[in-house]
């Protein structure tokens, strides 16, 4: 009776569950919705909700490179677009006579995550995946749209004198399942970085997504 529960612990350690010896590595394309996610502006550790949630899409392309088992590293590059915008009582603190409407950050760039992770492959059309790892953030336009009553002005954010830093580096965690060569993710990112430039305030921009790809 040991022997044969032994027995069926390793033919399930062995199965293509946890190590899939038709492993191979892949190329894949993928494109995702997200939702921005400012972090609180804070200073000494007190934090204020500036900023409401934006969204935003991405895409780009990664490569699936088996390392042992199920065991993957996939690096990627991939460009994105997204938006969020600053909380209504703000807008009226930055003027008191009410006149500015909104002010609309609007950013471009790309990224380049590097993830690892491990898939469970439950039949051979069926994988799930778990996957974290770090993402370099560069950014590319970041303008701050200011709508009045009058008119619209646009402001670079990454002028040498403006607010915000180019680069950022992020921390992504997520899941994912694989039909055949159709994929489907969510995950999310954490900004690790102090994107307001040359400030005592802190800020983080985090996001979460929600993607769709094909692996060939």
């Amino acid at each position: 009776m040991a022997f044969a529960f032994t027995a069926s612990l390793s033919m399930l350690a062995q199965s293509s569950i946890f190590n899939n010896p038709a492993n191979k590595a892949y190329f894949g394309i993928r494109v995702a919705g997200e939702v921005t996610c400012p972090g609180e502006v804070s200073e000494d550790g007190t934090g204020i909700s500036v900023f409401k949630n934006g969204g935003g899409v991405e895409f780009g392309g990664i490569f699936n490179a088996p390392v042992v088992a199920n065991f993957y590293i996939e690096p990627g590059l991939k460009f994105y677009y997204n938006t969020y915008s600053m909380k209504g009582d703000f807008v009226g603190a930055i003027d008191n006579s009410s006149l500015i409407k909104s002010v609309i950050t609007k950013k471009f760039g790309m990224r380049i995550p590097v993830m690892a992770g491990y898939h469970f492959d439950f039949t051979d059309d069926i994988k799930v995946s778990v996957f974290t790892g770090p993402e370099l953030e560069i950014g590319f336009s970041a303008k701050e749209k200011v709508s009045s009553r009058t008119i619209d002005v646009s402001n670079d954010l990454y002028a040498d004198d403006a607010a915000l830093n180019r680069v950022d580096l992020l921390w992504g965690m997520g899941a994912g399942i694989t039909y055949q060569h159709v994929y489907f993710g969510v995950s999310g990112s954490l900004g690790m970085l102090n994107m307001l430039h040359d400030s005592d305030f802190t800020f983080h921009e985090n996001r979460v997504s929600f993607t769709l790809g094909y692996n060939f």
